[in-house]
């Protein structure tokens, strides 16, 4: 879904979305579970390694600050078209209307630590001061498809915009739904949609040279897959329970949770594919690798995200949030 404008650039950006169908029903239950917040969380501290490398190496090539000012310059005029269309379409969340989902919404947001940020310009004594920008505004679309999707890009005056389909809230559950709100939050903490675009740039110059193009779009591919692994890590960090992801993640590949489904047996299934693939013929494996995919298989995901559950990276920021909370607790007598 694109909205078109007279910038041939600007329509590199994309929409960032969980892109899978499922179809059934369940209750939302009331979650009260209360979660460890992650203040100053910096998203390069959770993205995953080709993400950041990639990102990295954007941020610092010649003329980039110049096309990403351009870029954010440029976007208002998308946003501006999106909105009104959601305006017309769809159904705004606030504390007035759906207000369970806005505070799923208001807790990710302060799990992932984007209610407010350092202003880089400082104030009058040169010392960097805290701005809030604004929350993002959530709506939610009618679509058989269970699906949500955001225009990832962190707006300075104006919200960024999450959108999630009727379907998703009738087949997931409260925390599901949260965790995917929480995907849809790391894309924008990320900003992926301009670093991305901002990378498909730098490499138009060099993708019709011989042997090299099919080496760049092989690179942007795996770049983008990788910025579902890593948000897929932000639903994570806002569920802090590896099966509560991958719970969304199974009832959205099955496209149904009519009967009893198992997390534990999908995780299985997970390993049960990553052996398989390991010892398939090397023809069979090299042909499914080789397969262009705008999001990983749902099997990779759930893989990536449970070894990284068990990783020394989340244990390490899990702690970080818990001390500094604690420490919020006790008036700051046990800082770090």
């Amino acid at each position: 879904m694109w909205f078109v404008v007279p910038l041939a650039f600007v329509a590199l950006l994309p929409y960032h979305c969980l892109a899978l169908t499922a179809s059934s029903s369940s209750s939302l239950p009331t979650n009260t579970k209360p979660r460890v917040t992650f203040r100053g969380l910096d998203e390069s501290s959770f993205r995953h390694p080709l993400d950041r490398d990639l990102t990295s190496l954007i941020q610092t090539l010649p003329g980039g600050s110049f096309a990403e000012e351009a870029l954010r310059r440029s976007f208002p005029i998308i946003e501006q078209g999106v909105r009104l269309d959601l305006l017309s379409s769809s159904v705004k969340v606030s504390p007035q209307q759906l207000p369970q989902l806005h505070g799923l919404l208001l807790e990710a947001c302060r799990v992932l630590d984007l209610e407010e940020e350092e202003d880089d310009d400082g104030d009058a004594k040169g010392e960097r001061t805290k701005t809030k920008r604004p929350i993002p505004e959530l709506y939610v679309q009618s679509n058989p498809q269970a699906n949500a999707y955001t225009l990832a890009l962190r707006g300075r005056d104006t919200p960024p915009i999450v959108v999630v389909t009727s379907a998703l809230l009738d087949r997931c559950t409260e925390r599901e739904i949260q965790a995917i709100i929480g995907h849809e939050l790391g894309h924008l903490k990320c900003e992926h949609s301009l670093y991305l675009t901002l990378g498909g740039l730098a490499s138009t110059p060099i993708r019709n040279l011989p042997l090299v193009g099919s080496s760049v779009d092989s690179i942007l591919q795996r770049w983008r897959l990788a910025a579902e692994y890593t948000c897929d890590r932000a639903a994570m960090l806002v569920a802090q329970d590896s099966n509560v992801v991958a719970g969304a993640l199974l009832k959205l590949f099955a496209g149904t949770n009519k009967y009893d489904m198992s997390t534990e047996a999908f995780i299985a299934q997970c390993v049960e594919y990553d052996e398989l693939l390991k010892n398939a013929n090397p023809f069979v494996r090299s042909s499914i690798q080789q397969q262009q995919r705008t999001h990983p298989l749902p099997v990779r995901r759930v893989a990536e995200l449970q070894e990284w559950a068990k990783s020394e990276n989340y244990t390490n920021i899990l702690k970080r949030g818990i001390q500094l909370q604690n420490s919020s607790r006790d008036g700051g007598k046990n800082e770090l």
